[in-house]
């Protein structure tokens, strides 16, 4: 049976318009949050991490890439297109399990960063994550 051992979250603005963090263009990035979670010591362990991120953009295509790491090694990261010809305001969630995360306090950091030149994207909120270890 599946245990939850710990959970943890960072709400850095609940609202849209809370924040106003500029996304750079490839190979820059910009972390924007970061959550820490206790991984008990069993046989099995994973982490689940979960993100939501607001963001705004000119008009346009393109899109955005999204990276998870624990402590400095990244685990996961996504790619998501924008099409701000229609809509100029994104809600990005994001799931991820980490099956190979070390016992102990870990540090799980979301990053974004542009990959098309031109587009002008911000991150304005909402702005969370959450980490939750089980075993």
């Amino acid at each position: 049976m599946t245990t939850l051992f710990n959970y943890n979250a960072t709400v850095v603005t609940p609202i849209a318009g809370g924040t106003n963090i500029a996304v750079p263009l490839t190979p820059a990035k910009t972390d924007i949050a970061s959550v820490i979670v206790s991984v008990p010591n069993t046989v099995p362990r994973y982490v689940q991490i979960v993100a939501t991120v607001g963001i705004q953009s000119n008009p346009g295509s393109g899109s955005v890439l999204y990276r998870i790491r624990r402590g400095g090694t990244e685990i996961y990261y996504s790619r998501i297109g924008i099409e701000a010809s229609f809509t100029t305001f994104q809600l990005n969630s994001l799931l991820t399990i980490d099956g190979n995360s070390p016992s102990g306090p870990q540090i799980y950091t979301l990053s974004i960063e542009s990959v098309t030149p031109g587009l002008t994207v911000a991150v304005i909120g909402p702005v969370e994550i959450s980490a939750s270890s089980f075993g």
